[in-house]
């Protein structure tokens, strides 16, 4: 484990802010409060966006959710299902690009919910996501937003199976993700920036702000030295190897305020 730990957003520099270019974030319980978007998370991202600052997504969300997401918010895209595909707006439409070849990440996707049915009937506090007939490439599994009170418990124990199959498994504030081999958060934003934006893998350590909430924005956290976690990541500190370099005063979306401001 780290030792070291975020420090307050404060204290971040103005001239290390003065390079960014663009701000990828997760988005439940980073962008959202208590499962809502409050108004100044979307005046945040409509004041980033006035500055030229693109904002792209990263969730665990749907491809549908994505869809919805890329359409209607004043963002440059969103990178869906744990990096599984990237929806990237086209005037009033949207062009889907996924990690891998479309096709083999469905038959792989089946693959993995046969894989899990069987393992579900053991967790019995657990279920599949409400959202899983909107997904293209990977298995979610609710533990925390239908379910009442979380059962913690039972996620980590399934979590640790998963990882122990040797199988792509991640958690976030809300669901366990299983996504195919190599599908990462990090993965799809490296390619994203570098195939659609022209940025480099060393420009973006300059240009790119990160900000998440949960153990599955760990790579995200390790690559990018201005990143970002709102307050609630508080209680996941401890179990991550790889934590965000700054922290903000206010949870979920009204932290993701504070930090646009502080941009801005």
């Amino acid at each position: 484990m780290m030792e070291l730990r975020p420090q307050p957003l404060s204290v971040m520099s103005a001239a290390a802010l003065r390079s960014v270019r663009y701000v990828f974030t997760d988005f439940d319980d980073t962008l959202t409060l208590h499962g809502r978007l409050p108004a100044v998370t979307l005046n945040a991202l409509q004041a980033l966006e006035k500055a030229g600052i693109k904002v792209i997504p990263v969730t665990g969300g749907c491809a549908g959710w994505s869809d919805m997401m890329v359409r209607v918010l004043p963002v440059a895209g969103v990178i869906s299902e744990g990096g599984g595909v990237f929806l990237q707006p086209k005037g009033r439409s949207v062009a889907y690009h996924f990690f891998q070849d479309e096709a083999a990440m469905r038959a792989k996707q089946a693959e993995l919910l046969a894989m899990l049915q069987p393992r579900l009937k053991r967790f019995e506090a657990l279920k599949l996501t409400r959202d899983q007939a909107y997904r293209l490439t990977d298995v979610a599994v609710d533990y925390a937003q239908e379910i009442a009170p979380p059962a913690v418990q039972e996620k980590d124990a399934l979590l640790a199976e998963l990882l122990g199959a040797g199988l792509n498994a991640k958690a976030s504030s809300i669901h366990i993700n299983i996504c195919q081999d190599g599908v990462d958060k990090y993965a799809m934003t490296e390619r994203v920036l570098r195939e659609f934006f022209n940025v480099s893998a060393a420009v973006a350590k300059q240009q790119v702000l990160y900000v998440g909430d949960a153990p599955n924005d760990e790579s995200m956290f390790a690559q990018f030295p201005l990143s970002v976690g709102v307050a609630n990541i508080a209680k996941h500190l401890p179990a991550l190897k790889h934590t965000p370099a700054f922290i903000t005063k206010s949870e979920g979306g009204e932290g993701f305020s504070e930090l646009a401001k502080k941009l801005l």
